[in-house]
């Protein structure tokens, strides 16, 4: 979490990507990166927790600020990616930049 006070900046594309590779890099960090949503809701949408690492350690096609987490105090961004079956699909997660980590709030198919 960054330190409340003023509202940081979104971060560039190039800026989330290398943190959430080092987040990556660090594979202990990420053990609770998904939310609860994002591990047992929508189980339809045919997205696990390896297509999730898999597209967000792949380069990506987009990723875009997604409005700001008040509450703790991190932006959002949507990444859109592909699966190992390269089926695109969007990663929604919050950014812990200070601490290098990474929170998974949803993900979903574009087709």
């Amino acid at each position: 979490m960054t330190s409340s006070g003023r509202r940081p900046k979104p971060l560039p594309p190039s800026a989330v990507k290398k943190i959430i590779d080092e987040a990556l890099g660090d594979e202990g960090s990420y053990a609770e990166a998904m939310s609860m949503h994002s591990r047992f809701d929508h189980l339809e949408r045919r997205i696990d927790f390896n297509d999730v690492l898999f597209g967000l350690k792949r380069p990506w096609e987009a990723c875009k600020a997604d409005g700001f987490d008040d509450e703790n105090w991190q932006w959002r961004y949507k990444i859109t990616t592909h699966d190992i079956d390269e089926r695109v699909f969007t990663i929604v997660l919050r950014l812990d930049s200070l601490n290098k980590r990474f929170h998974v709030i949803t993900r979903y198919p574009n087709d």
